[in-house]
């Protein structure tokens, strides 16, 4: 063969050679890309749920605190007057706008399942402190001032007056809601 023959072969070989390393060598960054992507979508999983985690585990504290602040406001005496009731009310108005606050984090991380779930507790919370702010209007004028808790219907920890039916019937997602849920 001729130094030309020679040279032809020597040059398709290199071109073949790295024809076939720069092929290789873009499978592998494909490859790698696609790796990256699935790790970003993963870490994007993961701090939705860490997210979720968070404002649920807010809300939760904020219906504790709405609980126990509610169910102080049942213990105390009927107020001689309205100044009083709503200097006593304050925390409790208080403790309902932070679980009002901490709804709307639930609505935002969501699903919607959980969002309607928070929105149907804090709705029974207002309900319950209507009930209050309706038995003080009707006893305040009593001789014999009691314990409010008694003139409420439905009385008791606020845990055990939040019975949702789920949307389904059933009731497993509703179990955990409030402190003293079983």
């Amino acid at each position: 063969m001729s130094q030309l023959g020679v040279a032809l072969v020597s040059a398709g070989s290199a071109l073949t050679g790295a024809t076939i390393g720069g092929l290789f060598t873009l499978l592998k960054g494909r490859q790698e890309a696609r790796e990256r992507q699935a790790d970003r979508e993963e870490q994007r999983r993961q701090q939705r749920l860490d997210n979720r985690r968070t404002a649920y585990v807010a809300f939760l504290k904020a219906l504790s605190e709405a609980e126990d602040k509610l169910h102080l406001l049942y213990e105390f005496k009927v107020p001689e007057t309205l100044e009083n009731f709503e200097v006593v009310e304050r925390p409790v108005i208080t403790a309902f706008n932070q679980l009002f606050q901490a709804k709307l984090e639930v609505e935002m991380v969501g699903p919607a399942v959980m969002a309607a779930q928070a929105e149907r507790v804090l709705e029974r919370v207002m309900t319950i402190i209507e009930e209050y702010e309706g038995a003080f209007e009707h006893n305040k004028d009593r001789p014999d001032p009691s314990e409010l808790i008694a003139l409420v219907p439905g009385q008791g920890r606020l845990s055990n007056r939040l019975s949702l039916d789920s949307p389904r019937g059933d009731r497993s997602v509703d179990r955990g809601i409030g402190r003293g849920a079983r």
